[in-house]
């Protein structure tokens, strides 16, 4: 498990999950039955993302980059933006007024976000870290992601926010996610 665990690098992680993201961003808003399932495992995705980005791959940045401190706070930032239009778009919900609004302005923020990342920080980090350092990094990713919340928290932003909310968090979010899925089985 462990071996398995360090085969991926943070930078290849996160770049792939981009990707699902903006396909997730897609798929979220297509009409139709299967709308709310595409719509929960967006926010599903963007929550354990972020957590593991704000928790590791960003106070690496601040610590090893020339101008880490500089840009992981940029970055933070468009975080912390962001997770407020996906706040607003969590309590809308794929059938609520104004969704598809929501949807496009929380998918113009998030991937404007994510392109930043990738040509900026994500390719700082590939020059400024060793291969190993950055398989390690994808396996604290990983682990971060398993327990993560599910949802975005609008004050859980930060490196120290996300460590110390995720254990909490992240059962209470899960434990929601589970029931909110027998409750629509039920009926």
């Amino acid at each position: 498990m462990a071996l398995a665990l360090m085969k991926q690098d943070a930078v290849d992680i996160l770049t792939r999950q981009h990707t699902q993201i903006r396909r997730g961003f897609y798929r979220a808003a297509l009409p139709g039955p299967g709308r709310r399932r595409a719509f929960e495992r967006l926010m599903r995705l963007l929550a354990v993302h972020e957590a593991a980005e704000e928790a590791h791959v960003h106070p690496v940045a601040r610590r090893v980059l020339a101008s880490g401190g500089a840009l992981a706070a940029r970055r933070r930032q468009e975080e912390k933006e962001a997770k407020k239009l996906l706040v607003a778009l969590l309590h809308t919900g794929p059938d609520g007024k104004g969704y598809l609004r929501r949807l496009g302005e929380a998918r113009r923020a998030v991937l404007a976000h994510a392109a930043r990342e990738e040509r900026e920080e994500f390719a700082a980090l590939r020059r400024a870290v060793s291969g190993r350092r950055l398989r390690i990094l994808g396996a604290e990713v990983r682990l971060t992601q398993a327990y993560a919340p599910t949802r975005p928290h609008r004050w859980v932003n930060n490196e120290a926010a996300n460590k110390l909310a995720a254990p909490l968090l992240g059962p209470f979010d899960r434990a929601r996610d589970l029931l909110q899925r027998h409750a629509v089985h039920r009926t």
